[in-house]
């Protein structure tokens, strides 16, 4: 089997958008990493083995997106959303989200539209299948009066608020389903900034959108403490 060429990409093609929007984090990839490792082309890798790709988003996974999202995807910033573990309908959804922009939340815009523009096809399916295969951090305990209004309402919801129970879409344990995030053990402070961008139309999402319309940021933050106990 031909060999994959794998190269370093130009920073100079992600730096602006850093400095016209602080991103610091993205200063910091580019000069700790050089800033991406990226495929020759879609179509050679279209044509190498299913392992080959694996092996070559498991290097970008490494020596890239852990700079942000920690070794596996177990990040320890809550800034960056934890991966592992996470669904792979959802992981590829949102990189093609963050690479044609359709995904515009001021963080995907200061810190993933130039590094998502670097990732071809085939790179986006083998990091999110790379990401769904690893193993999630436990949960870290919180406020127990906190933790058991967040679990009330996303078990049950809030008929009188026209709140619809989370365990519909996020599965029992918060497990996630295809296109429906993996939310358990995820930050607590990363949970309650996208509900409240998603809240505002800043994130655009359909689905989510009409649910939460009524949250308040008291609701928002219970949830989120519950989420990342789990």
């Amino acid at each position: 089997m031909r060999a994959i060429t794998v190269y370093k990409t130009s920073i100079a093609s992600v730096q602006p958008t850093a400095k016209k929007n602080g991103g610091v984090a993205m200063k910091r990839i580019a000069t700790t990493v050089g800033l991406a490792l990226a495929l020759s082309s879609s179509a050679a890798l279209a044509a190498e083995s299913s392992e080959a790709i694996n092996n070559a988003a498991a290097k970008v996974a490494v020596n890239l997106c852990s700079s942000c999202h920690g070794p596996a995807g177990n990040s320890i910033s809550p800034t960056f959303p934890k991966l592992a573990g996470q669904q792979k309908m959802y992981l590829s959804a949102q990189l093609r989200a963050l690479k044609d922009k359709s995904r515009s939340d001021p963080e995907a815009h200061d810190y993933m539209w130039g590094i998502a523009a670097t990732l071809d096809e085939a790179l986006v399916d083998g990091l999110a299948g790379y990401y769904s295969s690893q193993t999630p951090a436990t949960g870290k305990p919180g406020d127990p009066a906190l933790i058991a209004q967040g679990k009330h309402l996303f078990e049950n919801g809030d008929d009188s608020r026209k709140i619809t129970a989370c365990v519909s879409c996020h599965g029992a344990n918060a497990e996630g389903n295809t296109i429906f995030p993996r939310l358990a053990g995820q930050h607590a402070a990363y949970v309650v900034r996208q509900l409240q961008v998603i809240q505002t139309n800043l994130r655009k999402s359909s689905v989510m959108h009409g649910l939460i319309t009524e949250l308040k940021l008291t609701d928002m933050k219970a949830v989120a403490e519950f989420l990342q106990s789990k």
